[in-house]
């Protein structure tokens, strides 16, 4: 659970530095550098969701 937990640090301070390069640039390759981090951590995120699930019922 601790590195899901530093996962979702590492992933809000990628999705906060590349929002204030991108308003303080106006370049968008840092928009489509912050769409590709967030659609990488939501598959991560159902990845490992899936994990959590299949371990409840097995365990169960």
């Amino acid at each position: 659970m601790i590195a899901v937990r530093l996962l979702i640090v590492a992933l809000l301070i990628a999705v906060v530095a590349l929002g204030l390069a991108w308003l303080f640039s106006g370049n968008r390759k840092y928009l489509r550098a912050l769409g590709r981090v967030l659609r990488f951590a939501l598959v991560v995120g159902l990845v490992v969701a899936l994990i959590y699930v299949v371990e409840r019922l097995v365990l169960r």
